[in-house]
């Protein structure tokens, strides 16, 4: 069950129905909807309230508006807005420019008339590209439908975006996200990333090892192209790791501490296992035994009719393979797995930047570097997210998005059958390549 808040822009009249429909199909299948005011900032009001943590929001617009999705994906990206996921709905059916099926594929994005409150460097990337472009670039943390009904909206929301008018709870509207959820089991170890019409599966590669790309300042970052988010000043920078073997493992951001105080996290090391058991199903099985008498007298005929119900009871054992969690046997195990709730942390720390290269044209998304900027007191290894490349006047550019570790492949949720296994692969769009690498 999904919890979900339901908010709309002003558009053009009658937006309360609109919020009511959607929140109706919502409710239908099982899930919980927040209906909020009619009006842009009773939405983002909304996500800065602790109480919106882990919900959805959806907001339903009637326009496109660059510096508004940008909005979304950094609050839900740096925490600010505190929902786990957000929808923009665009009513469709109200045939403004911008936001048809075609438009919101093809047409350039500009910067708003209204929009006195986004910085340029933060929609930079994005100008001249499309709305499609951009929630394809961000999908983990914001994504689009589009329907000539506030129901077809609904709809295509629960099925997890996409063109499909099927109804559904599954988050699985491509290959990449399909591959993706099955890969979640292995989130923080794992990245995914796709190059022209092939999507590359890898284990994490050490950044130290693999690393061959410097970006310095001054040598081949564009001046005054830099823009950089800083630390969220809640992100732990404190981990202990508690195993049954040995001494605790400890891990410290020194910088942060001294920037923000010690944040500390304690956690037990665990480790996933594969489990096999039987389990017994009582079966009721039922039959109905029915006899007729005829009795004839002279010339009267009657007959009697006796039913008996019968009920037996049968067992069946059948076989279920889960996913448990299990405290870790050896040090390797719980360095494992310190290493990787430390990456999981530096993942989700909210620091993030932005640049232009001049120079080269062999940037790849799912690359490591390492960039040098003195005048920003940055010296790291940073995972390029995404690459934007153009021949510009100052020679070839890439304009590129840098966190400090590859993104999250989400939450793993384990199928409760094997019948829904073979439905989502039946879902599955096979237009892709895949190159599973060395996983």
């Amino acid at each position: 069950m999904t919890d979900y808040i339901v908010g709309c822009d002003n558009i053009v009249g009658g937006e309360s129905g609109l919020i009511e429909k959607v929140c109706k199909v919502f409710e239908s299948k099982g899930h919980t909807a927040e209906r909020l005011n009619v009006g842009p900032n009773f939405v983002q009001s909304s996500g800065l309230k602790n109480s919106s943590s882990g919900k959805v929001a959806v907001f339903i617009v009637g326009g496109s508006d660059i510096g508004t999705y940008v909005d979304f994906r950094d609050g839900i990206k740096n925490g600010y807005y505190h929902w786990k996921y957000a929808w923009f709905a665009f009513a469709s059916w109200t045939a403004s420019t911008w936001i048809t099926k075609e438009d919101l594929k093809n047409k350039p994005l500009v910067r708003a008339h209204d929009d006195n409150f986004s910085s340029g460097s933060s929609i930079a990337p994005y100008i001249g590209k499309s709305a499609d472009y951009f929630f394809q670039e961000n999908k983990q943390y914001v994504n689009y439908v589009y329907g000539q009904t506030p129901e077809e909206l609904a709809k295509k929301i629960l099925a997890g975006g996409g063109d499909s008018d099927d109804e559904g709870d599954s988050s699985a509207s491509s290959i990449k996200d399909a591959i993706k959820e099955v890969m979640s089991f292995w989130d923080g170890e794992v990245e995914c990333y796709v190059r022209d019409d092939t999507m590359y599966i890898h284990k994490i590669k050490d950044p130290e090892e693999e690393c061959d790309i410097l970006l310095s300042e001054g040598i081949n970052i564009a001046s005054d192209s830099v823009s950089i988010t800083d630390y969220n000043p809640d992100t732990v920078n404190f981990l202990t790791v508690h195993w049954p073997g040995g001494d605790d493992i400890v891990y410290r951001d020194e910088s942060l501490i001294a920037r923000f105080g010690e944040k500390p996290l304690e956690l037990d090391a665990v480790k996933k296992v594969i489990v096999t058991e039987e389990q017994e199903k009582t079966v009721d099985t039922s039959s109905t035994d029915t006899s007729t008498t005829v009795d004839t007298t002279d010339t009267d005929t009657s007959s009697t009719t006796d039913t008996t119900d019968t009920t037996t009871t049968t067992t069946e054992t059948t076989t279920v393979t889960k996913t448990e969690e299990v405290p870790v046997e050896t040090y390797e195990e719980a360095v494992n797995f310190a290493n990787i709730e430390w990456a999981k942390i530096k993942r989700d720390d909210g620091h993030t930047l932005e640049l232009k290269t001049v120079g080269s044209d062999t940037i790849r998304e799912g690359q490591w570097c390492r960039v040098y900027l003195p005048s920003f007191n940055l010296d790291q290894y940073m995972y390029i997210t995404r690459v934007s490349q153009s021949d510009g006047d100052s020679g070839w550019e890439c304009s590129l998005s840098l966190n400090d570790y590859p993104p999250s492949l989400g939450e793993y949720q384990e199928e409760s059958s094997e019948d829904e296994e073979d439905e989502d692969l039946e879902e599955l769009d096979a237009d892709a390549d895949v190159d599973t690498g060395d996983v």
